[in-house]
């Protein structure tokens, strides 16, 4: 069969790792396999057999309705589509309704059973390797996409009432042999330098010492270090192998032509480029490499890097707080873990929270991330109190805790638009939104940095909530023209009742708020929220003038 793998053309970090594993499923079968992100139109006339669309967050529920759509016309009939993944999972009647394909074609949870797409074998798909060499077909750049991924267990037993997890993997269960995973990666695709673990609730593992055990075994261990082959002994020991990827001589020929710059001898550099420019003519190019390759290899291995670089492993999705104590962060500690990523959700869980970094710093751990739902159950205060609490932790024990605030946003809406119950104003998550734009989703761990960005106190915070959009992402720039100072006198001078009515107005879009009378009473500050910062010096004729005014797309709402 001819199968074509589809990403939605949204941004993400992490590869489609459930299109990976597909790709690996229908290569065993001696299918054709390709990959798109995006609707390509150059794929508008070609005819596929069976084309599965992943997809990912809900609220990119219009881009993957889009791609699923454009992607219906390239099968010869409609039952030939599947469509998976997170959102797919989560909301399969509204993609049925916005694409007319069968309820039968949405892959829910995981895809352990393949004769949901007809297939009639016992391969377990979600068990499967990934195939990392179909990220070489498209140019989309996934920022952690050069890593190990895996599972060692699925699900979590917790069930929290704002997560996805329940749904998509709602038994908790052990998984691969994480030594069977790293082994069959490093045979077909060669050594990455850092793990990345996906496991939803790791210390629900049963025996969490044989886990480390086995992480420790595979290069894992605390203080691991990474020495990277490079891509011409990787590339030469898969064509050994014989494979014949597309993708490799050009990845070679890339190495090979920058490597050049590394041979100092002029001997060695002479037998290195007659090689390469007789590879040139090679009606084998693979071939030919291998007929050299005891030519090449020395003046290769003589002057490749082999500097040793740290490793890290990440449980990327959280370490349970709750669950921590000395027994199990003993364990944790024998690994290169950096960071370790603790959620800290609920200002209720203010003492275990602490307790937990407080057992991961007595065991050595200095290096902490933070996950910070807020927009849920939460006040905005609550934000402030727990991004504080990380601040003086970090001067308490002399480690860095970087926070990342996380907005809630219901899985079962296809938008960003919910308003947590205690948030009260648009306003205020905008705030957030441009505080965290300048940040780039960080809070990083010094007090300055975060003091500037958040405020001294909970009073500074809530005024900085209050600021226009413009002043918050701009901030050096309108303190040192005066146009913040005139914005806060304004400020103080209204009372509770008309923050409040302000707040209301300034939560519309600012097309919304154009087209609306303006009250007397904000007849000076309301101007202050239409600033769009031009880049160019303020003239003489006022503060507060600019070149342009906002527009309803300048707003951050919609990022993540």
């Amino acid at each position: 069969m001819r199968v074509l793998l589809v990403e939605p053309n949204y941004k993400n970090k992490y590869p489609p790792m459930g299109l990976m594993k597909i790709s690996t499923y229908h290569k065993m079968l001696g299918d054709e396999v390709h990959f798109v992100k995006g609707c390509d139109s150059a794929l508008d006339r070609e005819v596929w057999d069976r084309i599965y669309v992943t997809t990912l967050f809900t609220f990119d529920f219009a881009v993957s309705v889009e791609t699923i759509n454009h992607y219906l016309g390239l099968v010869d009939n409609i039952d030939s589509l599947f469509v998976g993944g997170i959102m797919a999972s989560l909301m399969p009647d509204k993609i049925v309704e916005a694409t007319g394909i069968d309820r039968s074609h949405i892959l829910t949870g995981l895809f352990t059973d393949t004769s949901v797409v007809g297939d009639d074998n016992d391969i377990n798909i979600d068990q499967l390797p990934l195939d990392y060499d179909i990220l070489e077909e498209i140019s989309y750049h996934y920022p952690a996409g050069d890593n190990y991924f895996a599972y060692t267990t699925r699900g979590c037993p917790n069930h929290c009432s704002f997560c996805a997890v329940p749904t998509l993997e709602p038994v908790f269960c052990v998984t691969n042999n994480i030594i069977d995973q790293i082994d069959t990666i490093n045979r077909r695709y060669g050594p990455k330098q850092n793990l990345l673990l996906l496991d939803n609730n790791v210390l629900n593992v049963p025996d969490l010492k044989s886990l480390v055990d086995d992480l420790c075994k595979v290069g894992f261990q605390r203080g691991a270090k990474y020495v990277d082959p490079g891509a011409y002994l990787i590339v030469m020991a898969r064509y050994r192998n014989g494979d014949r990827a597309p993708f490799l001589d050009k990845k070679l020929k890339d190495y090979l032509n920058k490597f050049k710059k590394r041979v100092k001898s002029q001997d060695a550099l002479e037998k290195f480029l007659k090689i390469i420019i007789d590879s040139e003519d090679a009606d084998d190019y693979a071939q030919f490499m291998l007929d050299h390759e005891e030519e090449l290899t020395p003046i290769i291995e003589k002057y490749r890097s082999k500097s040793a670089k740290s490793r890290y492993l990440d449980f990327n999705q959280g370490i349970d707080g709750r669950r921590i104590n000395d027994e199990n962060m003993a364990q944790l500690a024998r690994l290169a873990i950096r960071p370790l990523r603790i959620a800290f959700d609920d200002i209720k869980l203010k003492g275990v929270y602490c307790n937990a970094v407080r057992t991961a710093f007595q065991h050595g751990i200095k290096e902490i991330s933070n996950y910070i739902l807020f927009n849920y159950m939460d006040k905005p205060e609550d934000l402030y109190e727990r991004l504080r609490i990380n601040i003086e932790l970090n001067e308490e024990l002399g480690i860095k805790i970087f926070s990342f605030p996380m907005r809630f946003s219901p899985i079962d809406r296809t938008d960003r638009d919910h308003i947590g119950v205690y948030w009260k104003y648009r306003k205020y998550l905008r705030a957030i939104s441009a505080i965290l734009h300048v940040t780039k989703g960080v809070v990083a761990a010094g007090t300055s940095f975060f003091e500037a960005a958040f405020g001294k106190t909970q009073e500074e915070y809530f005024e900085i909530l209050a600021m226009p959009r413009e002043l918050i992402i701009h901030r050096y720039y309108y303190r040192d023209n005066g146009t913040t100072a005139r914005w806060r006198e304004l400020y103080h001078v209204l009372t509770e009742e008309q923050k409040d009515r302000l707040m209301q107005m300034v939560s519309h879009t600012v097309g919304e708020l154009r087209s609306m009378p303006c009250p007397d009473e904000f007849k000076e500050i309301l101007p202050f929220y239409l600033l769009k910062f031009g880049g160019e010096e303020l003239s003489d004729e006022g503060i507060g003038k600019q070149l342009s005014l906002l527009e309803d797309g300048d707003t951050f709402d919609n990022e993540q």
